[in-house]
């Protein structure tokens, strides 16, 4: 039997209408998110050993999932994570010119603490391991696949009803709900730019999507909105039931937030590619960010380049609040942003017990707390 906590923890960053009224979280997150901050924010930091931890040019998704990797490393050998000040590498805190820093809402910094609380009350020492992305760039020791969940959480799992092979799962949610913690200049720069560039209303009964096109299309499966609009009408029109196989079996423990859904027919849009925004605007009440959106196959590197470093990481979070925001979820689990953004609603806005979907050209897949431990294609 698949297990569910309502203990609460610290928002540290994020509003509280992200977070579920007496809602669930993963099992355990309670405990997992007291021992980090146990772990990384020690009374004395001397003596303690060190890893740092650079970030590789991907989005953000992908850098805190291998962040979590990074930080199961840490864990496992007793050392304490920490992001270098030199963070060279990091495409989100570049500014406008080689070697400058983005114009952070914060202290200038070229590491994620330019948007982020610090993650440990220590500092680097310039010794010990240090990585960039999982490369080891100081000593000897590297990450190892069959190492990604710190053994410290093992027995906690044993008890959960999660299958093993979705362990790492667990994990990347907790590393990403103790990770993404927006610093106090972060979050008051958020709710500017919300009031600014939200249309629409964020209230009780709202279906959140990310529609991920952009580069994704080279390396994975994209879905245009026709996909999308269908399982909209599945969970809105309660036509799901008859239109898919064992689908009131998966759909039971949802029932009661099914009305709320059907009642509104609103829905928070998040998307890369400004066509599919005009599109959906025709059939449904749609909330959704204003910003600028560029040509549809551009890489995510490139975009922070015309943008700026700082325009995308804000629109990157305003979205990631709403969809956490949002009553249930349907996106795309080859996405590390759509992975990450469902891993948030698990566990700092107590959603795990809600509604989460992913698309497809059939029937819609659950994630992998509710696909009664059927495959996901989550293979990094």
């Amino acid at each position: 039997m698949i297990r569910f906590e309502d203990v609460s923890f610290p928002l540290e960053g994020w509003p509280s209408a992200v977070r579920a009224e007496g809602g669930q979280s993963l099992y355990g997150t309670g405990w997992a998110q007291r021992l980090l901050r146990e772990h990384q924010f020690p009374d004395n930091c001397e003596g303690k050993s060190f890893v740092e931890h650079g970030m590789f040019r991907s989005g953000m998704g992908s850098n805190m999932h291998i962040a979590a990797a990074v930080l199961a490393f840490a864990l496992n050998e007793g050392m304490i994570y920490l992001w270098p000040e030199d963070d060279i590498h990091n495409p989100w805190t570049l500014g406008s010119t080689k070697n400058s820093v983005a114009k952070c809402p914060g202290r200038p910094s070229r590491n994620y603490e330019c948007y982020l609380k610090p993650v440990s009350s220590c500092k680097p020492n310039g010794e010990g391991s240090r990585f960039t992305g999982l490369k080891t760039e100081r000593g000897r020791q590297k990450i190892k696949s069959t190492e990604l969940v710190p053994k410290v959480f093992k027995a906690l799992l044993k008890c959960s009803g999660y299958p093993s092979l979705y362990w790492v799962k667990w994990w990347r949610a907790q590393a990403t709900a103790f990770l993404l913690r927006p610093n106090k200049e972060t979050a008051l720069e958020l709710q500017r730019f919300r009031e600014e560039h939200l249309v629409g209303h964020m209230q009780a009964g709202v279906l959140g999507c990310y529609v991920r096109h952009g580069d994704k299309y080279y390396e994975a499966t994209e879905y245009p909105l026709k996909d999308y609009l269908r399982i909209f009408s599945w969970i809105l029109d309660d036509k799901v039931i008859t239109s898919c196989p064992r689908s009131a079996e998966f759909l039971e423990p949802f029932k009661a937030q099914l009305p709320n859904l059907q009642s509104t027919h609103r829905i928070y849009l998040g998307s890369d590619d400004a066509a599919v925004l005009e599109e959906a605007k025709s059939s449904f009440d749609m909330i959704y960010v204003n910003v600028s959106r560029l040509s549809k196959r551009m890489s995510l590197m490139k975009v922070s380049k015309k943008l700026g470093a700082k325009q995308v990481v804000m629109e990157s979070l305003l979205n990631l609040e709403l969809l956490m925001e949002s009553d249930a979820f349907i996106c795309t689990w080859t996405s590390n942003w759509c992975r990450l953004v469902d891993e948030m609603r698990m566990t700092v806005a107590m959603k795990a017990t809600y509604l989460s979907l992913e698309v497809n050209k059939h029937c819609p897949r659950f994630n992998w707390v509710h696909g009664k431990g059927a495959e996901t294609p989550d293979f990094r």
